[in-house]
């Protein structure tokens, strides 16, 4: 993974580390609009700093694997946990770049959508009932 990013994701992590302790702090409790903030904020950051310490642990098991090659009795092993160590930390890194991509605004959003059956008669009644359903 590209330094920058890891650079990122260990600021994510530490601003999380932060967060959670100003969540316990009793002067955050008592101001309860930055509370709220900051509780948003901890839940958004939660996911992130969460994936980002299991991928940590996955980097320091693939030294650890890498330095049991050296032994001739446990090369078979070592080879396994690098060959599944790898492959999950691919995963994780993956999955880590999603997780940095910024959030839309309008997610938090709520919407009104109406479903009608238009021209069409009775398929498109059907349609719309269907698709009411899906949604509903």
């Amino acid at each position: 993974m590209k330094p920058s990013i890891v650079a990122k994701l260990e600021a994510l992590h530490e601003r999380h580390e932060e967060v959670q302790a100003l969540l316990g702090d009793a002067g955050t409790i008592a101001d309860q609009e930055r509370f709220r903030a900051l509780s948003r904020e901890y839940a958004q950051l939660s996911d992130v700093s969460k994936c980002f310490t299991d991928w940590r642990q996955v980097q320091e098991d693939i030294e650890t694997a890498q330095m049991m090659l050296d032994d001739p009795e446990m090369r078979e092993m070592a080879q396994e946990e690098l060959q599944d160590a790898k492959a999950r930390s691919e995963e994780m890194e993956q999955q880590l770049q999603v997780l940095l991509l910024p959030k839309d605004p309008d997610d938090e959003r709520n919407a009104f959508v109406e479903v009608r059956a238009g021209t069409g008669g009775d398929e498109a009644a059907l349609f719309a009932g269907d698709l009411f359903r899906m949604y509903s």
